[in-house]
């Protein structure tokens, strides 16, 4: 699609030089009366306090990580191809939602 000069200027014209609905910012905030509210449902709150506790929990556990360590040094450490697979399906689908 091509957009000529002309059809340019038409709308700069038609938005540029409308003041008609351009409301003025000191008649706006004398508005009396008018308080802005959040509400906060209790599922979301529930939500916030599971990030937090997230956020605030340890991201490694020694005792987890030696027992790894000791497996891959030993060479018993397997995992099966099938579980792979779903952990990279349920962080792709946990991404989306999160």
């Amino acid at each position: 699609m091509i957009i000529s000069r002309t059809q340019v200027q038409n709308l700069l014209k038609i938005y540029g030089n409308d003041n008609a609905n351009k409301v003025d910012k000191k008649q706006f905030s004398k508005v009396a009366g008018k308080n802005d509210e959040l509400a906060i449902s209790s599922e979301s709150r529930i939500k916030q306090r599971a990030m937090q506790a997230v956020k605030q929990a340890e991201d490694i556990r020694p005792e987890k990580v030696s027992q790894l360590q000791e497996e891959i040094s030993s060479g018993t450490y397997t995992v099966a191809d099938d579980e792979v697979a779903e952990k990279m399906i349920a962080r792709a689908i946990v991404d989306r939602l999160v």
